[in-house]
């Protein structure tokens, strides 16, 4: 996926604003906007969400709001929604949340709004080149101590290469290489689209690969194939004494997750209107995915893509806004 840069999205997020992403055909009610100040929604660096964010802001927009897009780190952002810098978020990975997140939703300090609607995966992936050198993958996870060399490269040898997440997202990669004794080496991303970039390369140049990677996501057209890992065991993430290793954490596979949406609480009471859209907000991956394709494979405009997903699915969206005017 060709990433979108800090850059890109500040860019983005400025020509949102500038042309009024969805303002045609606004909808307003005598109470609403309840506020003149405006709606802080955060952008984080993936296409994902960045759909997501400017779908509800161009929501808002119909209802008369003024919305604000701020570029946020995926785990700084959390104290930003309970301080009230941030209004919104909407793509949080509950397998993928920071130390010390907990707390803030335990408090209240930060809403859980509800699933997104998306369908979600988190696995490592390796492609038909790695199955076809390394047929025992087919089996399962174990395989990859006796294969780990044909993703090795200058820098790894003799073991394994594992592209994964960018390292904002956190090392849980490191802890379950090491938990699981793999001969693999955790090779960071700089972005999500430098991590598709080396799938889709990898692809064309009929090279093995083996990757952290997750779905809802288009370059699973790349017929790229789940590892059976041990199975997930609460608390195994944590707790050294659950799994298969009893010394380490991360003895598992990645925790089944569920995307949902974060709001600042303060919301209900300040946009009670602008907080119910949110709720109502819902994301599928049939909406998402052609999205990320067409702007990061195909070079579309996402503000172009909002305003087209809009067209058609008006029906949709004014149902939300409906309830939310009631």
């Amino acid at each position: 996926m060709k990433s979108l840069t800090r850059k890109t999205v500040l860019t983005l997020a400025g020509v949102a604003l500038a042309a009024g992403i969805g303002m045609s055909g606004s909808v307003k009610a005598a109470d609403v906007p309840e506020s003149d100040d405006p709606i802080i929604i955060a952008i984080n660096d993936w296409t994902g969400q960045i759909f997501n964010s400017y779908v509800y802001g161009a929501l808002l927009e119909k209802m008369g709001y003024d919305v604000e897009y701020v570029v946020a780190g995926y785990f700084p952002q959390i104290a930003a929604l309970a301080d009230g810098n941030l209004h919104t978020s909407g793509e949080f990975w509950s397998s993928n949340q920071g130390p010390g997140w907990a707390p803030y939703f335990e408090s209240g300090e930060v809403i859980d709004v509800g699933d997104v609607g998306l369908s979600a995966k988190e696995a490592w992936y390796y492609n038909p080149k790695s199955l076809e050198m390394c047929p025992g993958l087919a089996d399962g996870w174990e395989a990859i101590r006796d294969c780990g060399e044909i993703w090795a490269d200058a820098e790894t040898y003799p073991n394994g290469r594992l592209v994964d997440y960018p390292i904002e997202w956190g090392t849980r990669n490191v802890d379950r290489i090491a938990a699981l004794d793999l001969p693999l080496v955790s090779s960071p991303s700089g972005s999500e689209g430098a991590e598709v970039a080396e799938i889709i390369s990898a692809f064309e140049r009929g090279e093995p690969l083996l990757a952290a990677f997750w779905e809802p996501h288009w370059v699973h057209e790349y017929d790229l194939i789940p590892i059976t890992l041990p199975p997930y065991e609460e608390g195994c993430e944590t707790d050294p004494s659950v799994g298969i290793n009893p010394d380490m954490i991360m003895d598992c596979d990645f925790m089944p997750t569920r995307l949902y949406k974060a709001a600042w609480p303060g919301m209900i009471e300040k946009f009670p209107a602008a907080y119910q859209l949110f709720v109502n907000l819902e994301i599928k991956n049939s909406d998402q995915e052609p999205v990320m394709k067409a702007v990061d494979v195909e070079g579309h405009d996402l503000k172009e893509q909002v305003e087209a997903w809009l067209v058609a699915n008006e029906s949709r969206w004014q149902a939300w806004i409906d309830d939310a005017l009631e």
